[in-house]
């Protein structure tokens, strides 16, 4: 920008449309029918050869006399110039600075009347709501610690009667394992000591208008606030420990949880006699075993050992009815053997008795036939013998 002109590009835009109009002969003519004259004439940009000059020519260009104004019947909108006075922003802005003063007159007065004890006592207030939070929130995360080593106990402890049925079942290596990592967290959860509750804090009595007195309060809130803050970083270290201690636990019920798939394809195997819904039950319960964690892990083991009990079950069931028939056609068979061995002594016995009677034929004489006797052609009937007579018997008394 080296040219005074180029100060006011937007003023120059407006006489180029004013010189663009006023080369037209119609519009001259109805600016001349307005201002009851003729048009002024415009200078255009070539005709400033000095630069001073110039920009009193172009004010002196916009200057409008009071008697075109009088001509003027009905004037467009007026608008202000950007060079003119806003004032009614210059109002606004007044009054912000004199608000802005004001605030700042109030709150120089509020410093100068506050006495230090006043804002050593507002410290102190502000202070002790920082430790009645650190303490709540110690002592929740001492207690919701406490519980976690109570519930990791308990599921420990829920883990020895399904562990122990893993064991009936026959030599599995991870169970044992499972069991005596149990065993070793149980001893070491025992040792974990919890720390005790803080102590809810309580302000001592002090005198609001001593600084001495209220800075001595506001000391012994910031060691009460190291206390929590120390026994906050004491948690953090045992949440650690019990971690690290419960781990090999987990490790162990994984390990396990992998292992009892291959044991239920045996266990399958072996009972191959049970019906097929409780063999596939058995393969899907040890299956979701594989998937839990200690937590879980107890309800998880207990199905699979109520599965591996119906499968038995139903294989005991299998072989007692098999068992049954084949009993029931051994005694069929033992039925047709006797019933046999009965008609083979009976064809012996019927054989045996003809032998005898050829036999008994074979042995006896040849006896002569007989000839029969003549036969009387009259018969002559017998002659009647004569009677014996009859001799009284004696009589024993004597008497005839």
């Amino acid at each position: 920008m080296t040219r005074m002109q180029d100060l006011f590009a937007t003023q120059r835009r407006r006489d180029e449309r004013v010189t663009r109009t006023l080369d037209d002969p119609a519009a001259n003519r109805r600016i001349e029918a307005i201002f009851n004259g003729a048009p002024r004439a415009t200078a255009s940009r070539s005709d400033f050869p000095d630069e001073v000059t110039a920009l009193s020519e172009l004010i002196s260009s916009r200057r409008v006399s009071e008697p075109e104004f009088q001509a003027l019947k009905k004037p467009a909108r007026l608008r202000r110039s950007r060079s003119g006075r806003d004032w009614l922003s210059i109002g606004a802005a007044t009054l912000a600075v004199v608000s802005v003063v004001s605030a700042s007159t109030m709150v120089g007065i509020s410093v100068a009347s506050a006495s230090p004890a006043t804002d050593a006592l507002n410290t102190l207030t502000a202070n002790e709501a920082v430790l009645a939070n650190d303490i709540q929130r110690v002592n929740n995360s001492i207690a919701t610690l406490e519980q976690s080593r109570q519930s990791a106990k308990s599921e420990a402890e829920a883990l020895a009667a399904p562990l122990a049925g893993l064991a009936q079942l026959g030599d599995i290596p991870a169970a044992a394992t499972t069991e005596a990592a149990r065993q070793a967290f149980l001893a070491a959860i025992d040792d974990v000591k919890m720390p005790e509750t803080v102590a809810a804090y309580r302000r001592p009595a002090i005198d609001g208008d001593s600084l001495e007195s209220v800075g001595t309060a506001i000391d012994f809130v910031d060691s009460r606030t190291r206390e929590a803050q120390t026994a906050s970083s004491d948690l953090d270290d045992l949440r650690r420990t019990l971690a690290e201690t419960i781990r090999p636990l987990d490790e162990a019920v994984a390990a396990l949880g992998r292992d009892l798939p291959a044991l239920a394809t045996t266990l399958v195997g072996d009972n191959d006699l049970a019906d097929e819904t409780l063999r596939t039950n058995v393969t899907t319960l040890a299956a979701r075993v594989s998937q839990v964690d200690t937590t879980t892990a107890p309800g998880a083991i207990s199905e699979f050992l109520t599965a591996v009990t119906a499968l038995r079950d139903g294989q005991e069931a299998a072989e007692d009815e098999i068992a049954a028939q084949a009993a029931a056609e051994a005694e069929q068979r033992r039925q047709q053997l006797l019933r046999e061995q009965r008609e083979r002594e009976q064809q012996q016995r019927e054989q045996q008795q003809q032998q005898e009677e050829q036999q008994q034929q074979e042995e006896q004489p040849v006896q002569p036939p007989v000839e029969p006797a003549p036969v009387d052609p009259q018969p002559v009937d017998p002659q009647p013998q004569p009677s014996d007579p009859v001799v009284p018997a004696p009589n024993p008394s004597g008497g005839a």
